[in-house]
């Protein structure tokens, strides 16, 4: 009996020595675990700090960038329909509409001021209405107000509106007449793309034909949006980080 416990303990010892080393080694690998953890926590809070103090890019822009007149420069173009009143009935013209315009200022990224056009060209079939068939063109110069959406290439808003006026020259039934426009509209996106809805009123002076109104859709058009929708992102998460 004595010598087989003399045999257990012989092969108990060196086991127990085994078993006491590798539960060793299991803590000192999770203390080593926990300072990686530590370390690598400590490294991404202070990247989201610096990001949240110095974001790049800027929240509302590059605005102190020197003024280059081709950056300046917006474009847009779309569908319209123009309707005048005839017989007391409002009869439409479709057609197609670019919007080029040029921003005359530069220090506010979501406000601007600004010189442009609304060019619309159409063709009217003979209806039961209007039994006559014209080419329709519609050539305003025409200036405006932004605000929000697109009033700069580097704004912050998602929505955004415009309002103004100008003075235009019509083609009408083969005649050319001239008159004062007043114009309104909104700016968004809309599943991604950038749209502009435009509401214009052409007021026809006597002799001129009837007073028109149209409705525009426009996609806004520019690689910029891209660089926009990233700074936007940039510039909520490092606001929602300070908050």
């Amino acid at each position: 009996m004595r010598v087989c416990l003399i045999t257990i303990s012989s092969f108990a010892q060196p086991f127990y020595e085994l078993m006491k080393q590798i539960l060793t080694n299991m803590r000192r690998m999770a203390i080593q675990s926990r300072i990686a953890w530590t370390l690598l926590m400590l490294f991404s809070l202070t990247d989201v700090m610096v990001l949240a103090q110095n974001p790049t890019p800027k929240r509302k822009g590059s605005m102190n960038t020197p003024f280059v007149l081709i950056q300046q420069i917006k474009h847009s173009a779309g569908a319209a329909a123009a309707f005048y009143v005839i017989d007391k009935s409002s009869e439409p013209v479709f057609g197609l509409v670019y919007n080029p315009s040029l921003s005359l200022t530069k220090s506010k990224s979501d406000f601007s001021f600004s010189i442009g056009s609304e060019l619309k060209g159409g063709y009217h079939v003979s209806t039961s209405v209007d039994d006559s068939a014209f080419i329709y063109a519609d050539l305003p110069l025409l200036t405006e107000l932004n605000f929000g959406h697109n009033a700069s290439k580097d704004f912050y808003n998602d929505l955004g509106w415009f309002f103004g006026g100008g003075y235009a020259y019509r083609l009408f039934k083969d005649k050319w007449s001239g008159g004062p426009v007043a114009t309104i509209g909104v700016r968004g996106f809309v599943f991604g793309p950038s749209f502009t809805i435009r509401y214009s009123r052409f007021f026809a002076g006597d002799n001129a034909g009837p007073s028109t109104q149209s409705i525009s859709l426009l996609l806004n058009l520019g690689r910029y949006f891209d660089q926009v929708k990233l700074n936007n992102k940039v510039s909520r998460f490092s606001n929602g980080f300070r908050k």
